[in-house]
């Protein structure tokens, strides 16, 4: 639980390198997450090159910090809702695999969606040459973060409820 509660947005960055060793973890994280019908319909594109980061940067409005990160890892899928209909939490129990592990190895991470906004996907596969068969989820910006925060008190008891509704 230590790593759930620690686990914040991270959108500012250290000038310092990810190695790649850690880079493949977070991937292997991500690799674990639960996938219905063992589908796993997911890959990954992993992102160091600081101008490959810039272009990533200006493809929407919550991206800013990719211009700052040391990497990316960048969840794609070409499944559609016919071959799976649960590809999407799929891609998103991936990602959130990854920001745990980022936690845990005291690496900074910030989720920025992509899927559904079609728009924004097909600026970033354009920049990453994705063939059109896929889909982008999601983007994961990715360093060493410049500040440490609280943990978020994101517990509601009004949103429990018990046998029924």
């Amino acid at each position: 639980m230590n790593t759930i509660y620690k686990r914040r947005s991270t959108r500012r960055y250290e000038e310092k390198d990810i190695s790649k060793d850690l880079l493949d973890k977070l991937v292997k994280a991500g690799m674990q997450a639960p996938s219905a019908h063992n589908k796993k319909p997911y890959e990954f594109i992993i992102v160091t090159d600081k101008n490959i980061l810039n272009k990533l940067s200006g493809t929407g409005l919550y991206c800013h910090m990719l211009k700052y990160a040391a990497a990316a890892i960048v969840i794609i899928s070409t499944a559609d809702d016919k071959q799976t209909p649960y590809w999407q939490a799929d891609c998103g129990a991936v990602v959130e695999n990854i920001l745990l592990e980022a936690t845990d190895l005291q690496i900074g991470s910030c989720w920025i969606g992509e899927y559904p906004n079609i728009e924004k996907s097909d600026k970033v596969k354009k920049i990453l040459e994705i063939p059109n068969e896929y889909q982008v989820f999601a983007t994961i910006s990715l360093g060493y973060g410049t500040e440490e925060k609280e943990p978020n008190n994101n517990y509601y008891p009004e949103k429990i409820h018990y046998e029924k509704f």
